[in-house]
């Protein structure tokens, strides 16, 4: 099943890509993009649906946002706030037609991101923003992972790099989209995924 979050922030992944003017949407989008979905709802500010969250043995019913939500009732929360971004977004950019890269690749690559922040963040080691790198490093040490699956994941986070910023490519995008493939099975393999 597709998440609402790969397909809104692997689309703003494509107009990264693509190089266009982003600037309209900075703190929205680098706030999605680091799980800060108290912030993200609150700087768009459509209403939550009414959901049950069960937290530490009592039954809460919830329309609010609160900063200490872990990251998956955040990603829950934050439904509608995701909708509306992904309108505005498209009313800017349109549809984007990217020659390098299929759509399942900025999606995927808006979850790998996702996941590997939420598997830290849901863990109350951090609500701060740490870099991916730092993030990868953490759930390695925490998962245990050997230096081989370390090096992959981080290969992961550099084709983000360029996705985001493409002008460093030195490559081609088959060599880093493999690369990512490799990264990205490692997640599945460790079940670091949101899914």
């Amino acid at each position: 099943m597709k998440l609402i979050i790969q397909s809104v922030v692997g689309y703003m992944y494509k107009v990264l890509k693509n190089e266009l003017d982003t600037s309209d949407f900075k703190s929205e989008f680098s706030a999605i993009r680091h799980g800060d979905y108290y912030d993200f709802i609150t700087s768009i500010g459509k209403e939550i649906d009414f959901i049950v969250v069960y937290n530490k043995g009592r039954i809460e019913k919830e329309t609010n946002i609160k900063e200490n939500d872990i990251d998956y009732v955040g990603l829950i929360k934050s439904g509608e706030s995701l909708r509306e971004f992904y309108k505005k977004c498209y009313f800017k950019f349109g549809e984007i037609n990217d020659s390098d890269l299929s759509d399942i690749y900025f999606e995927k690559a808006a979850l790998y991101e996702l996941s590997l922040r939420m598997q830290l963040n849901n863990k109350r080691l951090t609500k701060n923003r740490v870099t991916l790198e730092n993030v990868i490093n953490r759930i390695s040490e925490l998962k245990k992972l050997t230096d081989l699956e370390t090096t992959m994941l981080h290969k992961g986070r550099k084709f983000l790099n360029f996705i985001k910023r493409p002008e460093k490519l030195k490559s081609d995008w088959n060599t880093v989209s493999s690369d990512f493939d490799k990264a990205y099975s490692i997640l599945v393999s460790k079940k670091l995924t949101i899914e």
